[in-house]
């Protein structure tokens, strides 16, 4: 007798009605956290052909793997990489991007969005507030008034970076910065400004870059320390050329979880070495930013620069911005070309924007946002919508009729599925925007959540393995830290029919989704089901392996990466302890204004819960 089969029912006999008989399923991860001598000795039998042959099938027979995705039967077909329903995008409150026009073109049309600046006088105003990021337009205000000169921002940058370095601990915020190059542009950037002929808004502003996105003469490393040995950068990626052509200020290339492939950011490779390190929480140095953008959420947590770019194929974006308190973008998968980003994998990845505000958020996403030809997606990008946010000019939230009609999707028994501080001050977020608005909340069911989030680990897994698998064992394998040589031990056991069931979860999460989306226009979660981890001393010294609480924190993350569904993070306040707090809006395909719109105003209504200062912060303007 063989192992019984078991039968998924099809998806057209599922409901995601909130009345659906649909049982919620939490994440049941059934791996010890481990450290130090532990997870050497576990790395090795990992790798060891007979010990790692038994652990590889003990661990996927307790974390449901065998069962969901070797014994079910499934009645849909696989979807290889996210494909959306063919139709118009309509969203209110837009303008629409003209596709042939430059990013500075762009970036002009996105400031008609926005209101005027006021005119601000920038001691007055940091006495004022207890808190203040420089936004954009700030640098840009200060740089058309003369008041301070690109050079003197990227002097003092470099300033603030050494400092950062000789903290105890080290921040660890950057991988490479070049001073050389960073000076070169900040001149060239002077030079025009001085003509009165900035290239856009962006011309001079300090913008970061994660080390997973070529930016030349950089090298791209993907925190490793043998990637920069078999990959050569020969030029930008896409999104770097369309900042460069705004005028950027690129201050170098942000520290990453090595290979993306973990939630602290602890790399082994780029820190206070002879230990290990990690980039540490603007907010509370005892605790991690997150992984794998943790770099560049750090760096604008800390004022280094108002917005940085990370990549998303996990959560890696949102997540890191929830940690640090910053604003966090990933748009629909295409939206933004991955030409010349590391290809770690090719059907969950998008290039990230970490943002201090989410008008920041509109400038950079403008600037970035567009396809090339050679793009391998299935579903190309219709024009860009940017969202007027005018609305809110004058203070009075109420007249906004735009974010009163917008629906929102919750399923409650995932939502409440997150630490006590984490839900409560989501529900307050969401108690304001409903009185303020009277924005309407629907109740849904999404079914088989944990399944999706395993599909999503085999996906991420093979596809990693399938990319750079070669290079890993012949270069890399030695080189690498412990969590990383697990991961990959257990990556390469995937089977093919694990691979494909896993697809084809993948098209049934698709269906529920946009059976959601006929009703409402997103769906709501907390972005981390917890606040920012401490960074223990044992995981410090040797790396750490911390499935359950890296689970904790991508639980609301998957759909965006799975689906290829635009998602935003947004701070909303602090837990018990001062640590930043993140909502997440999870929205129909192409739906980045809708995001946005309702991010802007979630942004205003919580501004007098986010005043806390980071307990590292920097001001390159005063």
């Amino acid at each position: 007798m063989g192992t019984k089969k078991l039968e998924l029912r099809p998806v057209s006999e599922m409901s995601t009605s909130k009345d659906s008989d649909t049982n919620y399923t939490a994440a049941n991860v059934k791996a010890p956290r481990m450290a130090g001598l532990l997870l050497r000795c576990f790395t090795w039998m990992m790798e060891s052909d007979i010990f790692g042959l038994i652990f590889r099938l003990k661990l996927k027979k307790d974390n449901l793997i065998t069962k969901v995705f070797q014994q079910t039967e499934y009645h849909e077909p696989p979807m290889f990489q996210p494909h959306f329903p063919i139709e118009e995008v309509e969203e209110s409150g837009v303008i629409q991007l003209e596709q042939n026009r430059s990013p500075p073109d762009h970036v002009a049309r996105a400031l008609e969005c926005l209101y005027p600046l006021p005119s601000r006088n920038a001691i007055g105003d940091r006495n004022r507030h207890p808190f203040l990021h420089w936004k954009i337009r700030d640098y840009a205000e200060a740089f058309v008034s003369g008041r301070i000169t690109p050079y003197l921002v990227a002097e003092r940058f470099l300033s603030a970076v050494e400092d950062s370095c000789n903290r105890s601990p080290n921040m660890c915020f950057f991988i490479a910065y070049n001073e050389e190059d960073i000076l070169r542009q900040a001149s060239e950037s002077t030079a025009r400004h001085a003509k009165g002929k900035p290239l856009s808004v962006l011309d001079g502003v300090p913008i970061a870059v994660k080390d997973e996105i070529d930016c030349f003469p950089y090298l791209t490393t993907g925190g490793t320390k043998w990637m920069q040995k078999v990959r050569k950068v020969k030029d930008d990626a896409a999104c770097i050329k369309r900042l460069r052509a705004c005028g950027a200020l690129l201050v170098g290339k942000t520290n990453m979880h090595e290979l993306g492939q973990g939630t602290t950011g602890i790399n082994p490779h780029y820190g206070c070495l002879p230990f290990l390190e990690a980039v540490r929480n603007p907010y509370d140095k005892d605790r991690c930013a997150g992984g794998s953008s943790g770099g560049s959420a750090a760096a604008v947590a800390a004022g280094l620069c108002p917005a940085a770019l990370g990549v998303d194929g996990g959560g890696s974006v949102r997540m890191p911005a929830a940690l640090c308190g910053v604003v966090g973008l990933k748009g629909t998968y295409g939206r933004v070309s991955s030409a010349g980003v590391l290809p770690l994998n090719w059907t969950l990845g998008s290039v990230g924007i970490l943002a201090a505000s989410v008008e920041d958020t509109l400038i950079m996403y403008t600037a970035i946002q567009g396809h090339l030809a050679q793009d391998w997606i299935a579903s190309f990008p219709p024009a860009a919508n940017l969202p007027i946010l005018k609305d809110f000019e004058d203070g009075d939230l109420s007249k906004s009729k735009i974010i009163s009609s917008i629906k929102i999707a919750k399923y409650s028994k995932w939502f409440d599925d997150s630490d006590k501080s984490v839900r409560t001050t989501c529900y307050s977020a969401l108690n304001v925007l409903q009185q303020e608005y009277g924005v309407k909340v629907l109740e849904v069911t999404i079914p088989e959540l944990e399944e999706m989030r395993l599909a999503h680990f085999i996906t991420i897994g093979s596809e990693i393995s399938a990319s750079i698998g070669i290079d890993y064992d012949r270069m890399g394998i030695h080189d690498s830290g412990a969590d990383i040589r697990v991961c990959f031990a257990l990556y390469g056991s995937f089977s093919t029919r694990e691979l494909l069931s896993a697809q084809r979860m993948r098209f049934r999460q698709m269906h529920y989704h946009m059976e959601i989306f006929k009703t409402a226009d997103l769906i709501v979660t907390p972005t981390t089901a917890a606040t920012a981890p401490v960074c223990s001393a044992d995981g410090l010294k040797y790396g750490e392996l911390n499935y359950v609480y890296g689970a904790k924190l991508m639980q609301y993350q998957i759909a965006g990466n799975f689906l290829g569904l635009p998602a935003i993070s947004v701070p909303i306040g602090y837990d018990e302890n001062g640590l930043p707090v993140g909502l997440q809006l999870i929205g129909r395909p192409w739906s980045e204004a809708t995001l946005l719109h309702l991010a802007s105003a979630i942004e205003l209504l919580m501004a007098p819960n986010c005043t806390k200062p980071p307990e590292v912060v920097y001001d390159l303007l005063i």
